[in-house]
C-alpha cells in the first residue's frame, strides 16, 4: 500500500514567500512570540475539552482561542476556521487582520485541537496514537468551539461561522451539529460529495483546465514543464519524515500552487529555477521534494487519520485514481498526457510505515449532505453562503454541482470565475456577505 497524497484541505497562505522558508515549515510555532504581539485588549485564552467528546471524564486537552473582540464593543462577532487538516489559524488570521475590512467583524480564531498553541497531537506514530488521532475531527472541533462561544460571548449568544477549505466542512458539520448557535454560516472552498471517485475526477480534471490558464499566463513555462520532466529519471528518489518520492511525478506536486491565483508567480519561480541553462538544478530539486514530501503529503499521521474518518473511503486513493482514470479516458480525455495530474504523484508517493497504522483506525463519521439539509430545513433563519472559485484545484467549482443541486433555496451559492482558493478573502462579495449576514434575516421570500 502507498501513502496518500491526497491533500484534501489546506490554508490559503502566500505560497511563494512559504516556498522559499521550505526549511522553518515544520518548526513548532513559538506560541509565547504569538500571543505577545497580539493586540492589547484583544480577547485570548484557553478552553479545556475532552480529548474524547464521548467520554467527558476522560484526558483532558488545551484549545487556545484569540481574536479582535474587545470589552465594552459589540460588533458582529465571526469565528474563523482556517483550513488544514493539522494546520494553526496564525497565518488566517494575518491575512484578515491586514484587510481593513475586517474592522467591521469581531473576528476569533482557533487553534484548531493539536494545532499551533492549543496543545499538540498526541505524540507517536503507533496504533494507539492513530487511534487518538480519530478524534481530532471536525465533529470535535465544533464541540470545542462552543465551548469557546459559551467563554466568550455567553451561553445565549449567537455568531457567524466561517471557515475556508477544511474549515469549510467544519462549517458544514456546525451547521448540521449546532445551528441553533449561529447566525449565519460562510465556507468557502468545500463541498460535499458522496461519489469519491468522481470527486477525484474532477479534481483532476480542473488541474488540467485551469493548467491551460496559467500557460497562458506564462507560455514559456508548458515547454519548461516537459523539459523539467524529461530530465528527471525515475530512480531519481527523496525521502523525507519517513515519506519517499521518485521520478518525474514530482513534479506534479506544482497542483497545489496550481490552485492559488495568487500563488502562480511562486509556481512559475519553481518552474524557472529547477533547471539553469537548461538542466536540471539538483540541490533545488531536492529543496522542491523536501518542501512538498514533508508538508503537502498525507505522511502527517494526523492529517491521515482525520481524513480517513471524516470521508469514510471505501478504497485507496491508488484505487480510486485508477478509476478516476479509468471514466477519464472513457470518456476521450487521457490524464496521462497533462501537464499537471495529481494522480501520478499519488502512485509515486510512499509511506510503509504509516500507512498500517493509518489502516488499522476503524472510527467513521463522514459529514452527510442529508445532516446539512435536515438542519437548514428545521431552521429556516439560518442562512448558508456556499463559494467556490473557478481557478480552484482543490474543491474544483465542478464539485459543488451536487450539494448546490440538493440544497436548491437553502443554500446561496456564488462563484467567482477570477479566483482559485484564495478567493474566501480576496473577493469582495464575500466581505458584502458577512455583513448582510450580520443583519440577520430569513433567506426565505
Amino acid at each position: 500500500m502507498r501513502n496518500s497524497l491526497r491533500l484534501l484541505f489546506v490554508p490559503a497562505l502566500a505560497v511563494f514567500q512559504f516556498l522559499l522558508s521550505f526549511s522553518s515549515v515544520s518548526a513548532e510555532p513559538d506560541c509565547s512570540a504569538f500571543i505577545s504581539q497580539l493586540p492589547a485588549g484583544a480577547i485570548k485564552g484557553y478552553v479545556s475539552v475532552p480529548e474524547d467528546w464521548s467520554d467527558p471524564k476522560g484526558r483532558k486537552i488545551n484549545v487556545f482561542y484569540y481574536g479582535s473582540r474587545k470589552a465594552g464593543e459589540e460588533r458582529p462577532a465571526v469565528v474563523f476556521f482556517n483550513g488544514g487538516p493539522s494546520s494553526d489559524s496564525h497565518g488566517s488570521y494575518e491575512t484578515l487582520r491586514s484587510d481593513i475590512r475586517s474592522e467591521k467583524f469581531d473576528f476569533i480564531f482557533i487553534d484548531q485541537r493539536g494545532t499551533g498553541c492549543s496543545d499538540p497531537y498526541p505524540a507517536g506514530t503507533g496504533f494507539e496514537t492513530a487511534g487518538r488521532l480519530a478524534n481530532y475531527t471536525s465533529r470535535a472541533i465544533v464541540n470545542d468551539a462552543e465551548e469557546i462561544r459559551k467563554t466568550v460571548l455567553g451561553p445565549d449568544k449567537k455568531w457567524s461561522v466561517f471557515g475556508q477549505s477544511y474549515g469549510g466542512m467544519i462549517v458544514h458539520r456546525y451547521v448540521a451539529v449546532a445551528p441553533k448557535s449561529i447566525e449565519a454560516a460562510y465556507s468557502h472552498g468545500y463541498a460535499v460529495m458522496t461519489d469519491q471517485v468522481e470527486w477525484m475526477k474532477l479534481r483532476i480534471l480542473s488541474q488540467s483546465r485551469v493548467a491551460e490558464n496559467y500557460f497562458r499566463q506564462y507560455p514559456r513555462d508548458r515547454a519548461a514543464l516537459d523539459a523539467l520532466r524529461s530530465q528527471i529519471p525515475a530512480g531519481k528518489c527523496f525521502e523525507d519524515e519517513g515519506s519517499r518520492i521518485c521520478g518525474p511525478a514530482l513534479l506534479d506536486a506544482l497542483r497545489h500552487p496550481l490552485g492559488f491565483q495568487d500563488s502562480w508567480e511562486g509556481m512559475h519561480w519553481w518552474i524557472e529555477n529547477l533547471a539553469q541553462d537548461s538542466v536540471l538544478n539538483d540541490n533545488m530539486l531536492e529543496g522542491f521534494s523536501r518542501f512538498y514530501v514533508t508538508d503537502f503529503t498525507q505522511s502527517k499521521l494526523a492529517s491521515s487519520v482525520i481524513n480517513r474518518v471524516e470521508i469514510n473511503k471505501g478504497s485507496s486513493d491508488i484505487e480510486e485514481c485508477a478509476e478516476a482514470v479509468r471514466r477519464l479516458k472513457k470518456s476521450g480525455d487521457d490524464p496521462d498526457k497533462w501537464p499537471i495530474n495529481e494522480c501520478r504523484i499519488i502512485a509515486a508517493v510512499e509511506n510503509m510505515a504509516l500507512d498500517p497504522v493509518i489502516a488499522s483506525v476503524d472510527k467513521i463519521d463522514p459529514l452527510r449532505l442529508e445532516d446539512v439539509r435536515s438542519s437548514l430545513e428545521q431552521n429556516p433563519a439560518l442562512r448558508l453562503f456556499l463559494y467556490a472559485g473557478q481557478k480552484d484545484t482543490f474543491v474544483p467549482v465542478e464539485t459543488f454541482k451536487e450539494e448546490v443541486s440538493s440544497l436548491g433555496v437553502l443554500v446561496e451559492y456564488k462563484l467567482f470565475g477570477s479566483s482559485g482558493h484564495e478567493g474566501y478573502h480576496t473577493e469582495g462579495q464575500v466581505w458584502e456577505d458577512l455583513s448582510a449576514g450580520a443583519r440577520g434575516g430569513s433567506r426565505r421570500i
